[in-house]
């Protein structure tokens, strides 16, 4: 069976594509329609609401339906008119078909009470009064902090303590207001500078006046009152502050202190005592945080004699900086600091430097104290030198240290030490030759020379500078002529400029008298730095001193180590 072909004329054709093209085209347009979203806005931007009140919104199409998801919290009109019910919060939306639903969130909340002051005065002092007022009847007044400040049900806040307190009023059906409230002290009644206090430092560094120390610490910037403070409290120091006052007054002393840190419980810090009675410190602290930025800290509040008081700080550890005694009393009294006593320096008899060989103990000897009794003594480089509780110094190592002496009602003493290794009989040393500040040109004398220094230095001082075809020259005396058995232990360093080890029985010539000796081949000194001491025992065998001078003399033929002495041994 043939198939037929169905042939259409082109213009029906073409009608059927464009009625197709129509037909696509309005279901667009329909679903363009239905994707628009309706804007819901509030009169007057308002979407929180104090309850019952009202507010209109509008639409963005006309012909809306307004529903609320909460009706128990607002109900909405056929217009869009919110109507407030209860507190919470409420979702308005509006419908149309063809459109998405446009929605909008309304806040009920109760009216809040209002606090206001005179002058919109927020701080008072102690004891100072300030009637607050609210903006309704009949509420009820608390304060958040009473030991800072009370409120009466009038209204009324007084200031107890310095802090800060919020005054709240409160009512049902409404919510509470809040007022922030600070509480600061009265003027002073007096301040006291610390600076005029009595120092006291156990090493010893406040009162070594010789050396312009002193715990006054003058303040380029921050807060001090006066550009000055007190700094660098430790373990063991005092400061006493003593005052006068012409009546017996009740009154809170506190002080002004400044740390980099905050210290939580002075208590673990120092100690105070106000007119021999102990002052609780315990969980009593400052925030800290600036050197440069002092705090008030409360020491309580005391009982002040007619008469002399006294304040004494005692520090167990490193302690925060401070500045002034304030005194805050209801009573008035006259209030005067007593000059801290004239103090005499420590002094130490003998002479000065004190000179200790290594392994020597000599004692301290103090030409206006009495007793040792409280006497307290300090080395500052115990790895040089030792010094016990009665002042007895011992020699440790080669160098200096200073010894501070300390007791309360002096000044500190403070004197320098050098500890030497002790010369041995027939011991000659080097730098004494030819006085040592004509060295000939090239040559050099170290003195102080005390890192690096191992067995075999004597003293802290050498030469060097001995170059190729140089010579050492020694003069030395016996009262008589005899033979003697010379063994010579030269105390050397190796020097940067030898290059090659320094052998004494090639690189030399030793002679006494003119008459050349000979050495041990095994008397070397290997190249290095200065820094590194050596000792070499070159044995020269017996040898004859004449009655009177005698000259000893080394002749070198390549540059040689520093030399710091020779030691002759004994007569066999």
């Amino acid at each position: 069976m043939r198939k037929r072909k169905i042939l259409l004329p082109l213009t029906s054709l073409a009608l059927l594509v464009s009625f197709g093209l129509v037909a696509c085209n309005g279901g667009n347009n329909q679903q363009s329609a239905q994707q628009e979203k309706i804007t819901v806005t509030a009169e007057g931007g308002k979407t929180s609401l104090i309850l019952g009140q009202s507010v209109q919104l509008s639409a963005s199409v006309a012909g809306v339906t307004w529903s609320a998801d909460k009706t128990d919290i607002a109900t909405v009109s056929s217009t869009g008119l919110v109507e407030s019910k209860a507190v919470g919060t409420v979702k308005i939306t509006a419908s149309k078909n063809g459109y998405r639903d446009g929605s909008i969130n309304i806040k009920i909340d109760l009216e809040k009470i209002n606090i206001t002051a005179p002058d919109n005065k927020n701080s008072i002092a102690m004891d100072e009064s300030l009637l607050l007022s609210a903006d309704q009847q009949g509420v009820t007044w608390a304060s958040s902090d009473e030991k800072v400040a009370t409120v009466d049900q009038s209204g009324k806040v007084t200031g107890v303590y310095v802090g800060s307190a919020t005054i709240s009023a409160s009512k049902e059906g409404f919510n509470a207001g809040s007022f922030a409230l600070t509480v600061t002290r009265s003027a002073a009644l007096e301040k006291l500078h610390f600076e005029d206090a009595d120092h006291y430092a156990a090493d010893g560094w406040w009162g070594t006046a010789a050396e312009g120390y002193s715990p006054v610490y003058e303040r380029s910037s921050g807060n001090a009152s006066d550009g000055k403070c007190i700094a660098h409290m430790d373990n063991g120091d005092k400061e006493t502050l003593t005052f006068t006052s012409n009546a017996a007054i009740k009154a809170e002393l506190v002080m002004t202190m400044a740390s980099s840190s905050a210290v939580e419980d002075m208590s673990q810090v120092m100690e105070a005592k106000f007119n021999n009675v102990a002052i609780d410190l315990a969980n009593k602290g400052i925030v800290g945080g600036s050197t440069s930025e002092f705090e008030e800290f409360s020491l309580g509040e005391l009982n002040i004699i007619n008469g002399d008081n006294v304040l004494e700080l005692s520090f167990k550890a490193s302690a925060p900086y401070i500045d002034d005694l304030a005194f805050y009393s209801k009573q008035t009294a006259q209030i005067a600091v007593k000059a801290a006593p004239e103090k005499q320096q420590i002094q130490v008899d003998g002479e000065l430097p004190l000179i200790v060989n290594i392994g020597e103990e000599k004692q301290i000897a103090l030409k206006n104290v009495a007793s040792l009794e409280g006497v307290t003594f300090s080395s500052d480089k115990e790895t040089v030198a030792t010094v016990s509780s009665d002042g007895k110094i011992t020699g440790v190592a080669l160098g200096s240290a200073n010894i501070t002496i300390a007791k309360e009602g002096y000044l500190s003493a403070r004197i320098e030490v050098t500890v030497e290794k002790a010369i041995i009989a027939g011991e000659i040393r080097v730098e004494a030759e030819n006085n040592t500040n004509e060295l000939p040109s090239g040559f050099h004398m170290y003195t102080d020379r005390t890192s690096g220094i191992t067995n075999g230095h004597s003293g802290s001082a050498y030469i060097t500078g001995y170059d190729v075809n140089s010579a050492c020259s020694l003069e030395y005396s016996f009262e008589s002529s005899e033979d003697q058995t010379m063994t010579l232990i030269i105390a050397g360093a190796p020097h940067y400029q030898m290059s090659e080890p320094f052998n004494f029985s090639t690189d030399c010539t030793i002679k006494l008298n003119d008459a050349a000796l000979t050495v041990n081949a095994d008397a070397v000194i290997q190249p290095g730095s200065t820094m590194g001491a050596a000792t070499v025992e070159v044995t020269i065998g017996t040898v004859n001193v004449k009655a009177g001078v005698n000259t000893f003399v080394i002749e070198f033929s390549e540059k040689a180590p520093a030399l710091d002495c020779y030691r002759f041994m004994p007569i066999a």
